[in-house]
């Protein structure tokens, strides 16, 4: 079933991967596995966007067809599985990119595991991320992006952080449209292009900052 889910998903048919996801609650599929199972189908996505199969409009379809299955997933998962709290990360699409769909599936990840994710949308300024850290506290900031230009913003936004950082380093995770390259010229502390692994390096940064 939930490898129709992630078909389903690549295929953009939304009222499929409704009712499979329907269907998997009912069956008892824990609602975590069906968030990764989505993930796949999101990944397949934008594989064949890359290929040229599918063009913007199909990406922004995917991303509402995730976001009514998150709307569905969030009520059973906050009280059975969501993980108790281990901090918090602000999170955002960089400035001048409006893309969200790798952002959303991160953050609803990221909350399911236990984290308090604020989530200040997309095309955000450096200014808006340096405000949200200031006020919030949080020891992590994740910017994303799909568009080449996006990584002057980033790397300004970091600049920034740096700036303002007191006794404790912020951590900074940098996603989408990255590499290392692209991780050394803007200053982040990490770089991802997967979900899952994104959610794995702000789970190993939590650990190390409960330590010291």
């Amino acid at each position: 079933m939930l490898e129709l889910l992630a078909n389903a998903i690549s295929e953009l048919d939304e009222p499929l991967a409704l009712e499979l996801v329907k269907k998997g609650l009912e069956f008892g599929i824990s609602p975590l596995d069906i968030v990764e199972e989505c993930r796949n189908g999101l990944v397949s996505v934008g594989d064949r966007y890359s290929r040229g199969e599918y063009f913007l409009g199909d990406l922004i379809l995917s991303s509402e067809i995730f976001s009514q299955i998150m709307d569905s997933l969030n009520p059973v998962i906050e009280p059975n599985e969501k993980k108790p709290f281990i901090g918090k990360i602000v999170f955002g699409t960089i400035e001048g990119d409006i893309h969200d769909i790798g952002k959303n599936l991160v953050g609803s990840l990221l909350r399911c595991y236990g984290f308090e994710v604020y989530d200040l949308g997309v095309d955000v300024s450096p200014d808006k991320f340096i405000m949200a850290l200031t006020e919030s506290g949080a020891p992590v900031l994740c910017l994303c992006t799909l568009l080449s230009p996006g990584f002057e913003a980033m790397k300004r936004t970091i600049q920034l952080v740096r700036l303002i950082e007191r006794n404790t380093k912020i951590k900074i995770l940098i996603g989408g449209l990255v590499n290392e390259k692209v991780r050394e010229y803007t200053g982040a502390d990490a770089w991802v292009d997967d979900a899952r692994r994104g959610v794995d390096i702000c789970l190993q940064w939590s650990q190390e900052l409960a330590q010291n």
